[in-house]
């Protein structure tokens, strides 16, 4: 299959990100062919700003004030997988997640025979310096360029090769998603950037819980505050493309010898389809 060929289709949901969806979109825009837009009911403008982006990219799909689930972009896939041909990628886009290089550059040489890849997140945190020393009035691509101090210890599947046979019903991925990328690819994750957006943040999570989702423990500190973190816990980003990465610490994302042959010889006799 010749590079140019595949299409990425981006699915993200959101909710009260008004303060970064903007630039994510435009961000993603860069190297997603279609990106649909799930909004759990926003409060402070999300959904309007969604809205005014539209465009044959940006496509926002619906609001629904169901209680979030990983599930949901289930909803957005069969919504629109009949736009994907085999061969294309579909992506699990957050709004405060941003590439370090093209995605599609990195896609065009996995292999034919491989289809989810893994990400490992660069995390930035807000810390004590940052809170006497930026200035959160700037926008939003400022505040994130001025975040220096992170930690990479999570990596979580985020793209995925298109089948026709693929089955999305329920959970957080399709069934049978395919052969896992040996490879991972970078991205920096800012899920704490200003004092007023991690508390609308955990005020937004905690409601989830509240409302039945099972998840997001992280999330049950009521104020802003609890999530500044030492910055000597941290390290520092020195802007030159270079990152401390221990894989030892992260979790383990290919299958064992026996799971992958497996998953092979259902994929290529077609019984996973």
């Amino acid at each position: 299959m010749q590079k140019e060929k595949f299409k990425i289709h981006s699915i993200c949901l959101v909710k009260n990100e008004v303060d970064i969806i903007g630039f994510c979109l435009e961000q993603a825009c860069q190297w997603s062919d279609y990106i649909y837009v799930y909004d759990g009911e926003s409060t402070d403008g999300t959904w309007e700003k969604v809205l005014s982006m539209q465009n044959g990219q940006i496509i926002p799909w619906k609001q629904d004030g169901k209680v979030f689930q990983e599930s949901l972009r289930g909803e957005v896939f069969n919504a629109f997988k009949h736009q994907a041909k085999p061969g294309d990628w579909w992506c699990h886009l957050d709004a405060d997640e941003f590439y370090l290089k093209s995605p599609r550059e990195f896609l065009a040489n996995v292999s034919q025979f491989n289809h989810v890849v893994w990400g490992m997140a660069i995390e930035y945190y807000l810390t004590d310096k940052d809170i006497n020393s930026l200035d959160f009035s700037q926008p939003i691509s400022e505040i994130l360029l001025s975040l220096k101090f992170y930690k990479i210890e999570n990596s979580e599947p985020r793209f995925f090769r298109h089948r026709d046979g693929l089955i999305w019903d329920i959970g957080s991925w399709p069934k049978h998603i395919g052969v896992v990328n040996k490879e991972r690819i970078l991205y920096k994750h800012y899920k704490y950037r200003t004092p007023e957006q991690i508390q609308k943040r955990l005020d937004t999570r905690r409601l989830a819980r509240e409302r039945g989702f099972p998840g997001w423990d992280h999330a049950v500190e009521k104020d802003w505050r609890n999530k500044i973190t030492n910055s000597h816990q941290l390290n520092s980003d020195q802007q030159d493309g270079s990152y401390i990465i221990d894989t030892a610490e992260l979790p383990n994302h290919l299958e064992s010898c026996t799971q992958r042959i497996l998953k092979i010889l259902m994929h290529s006799l077609r019984i996973w389809t």
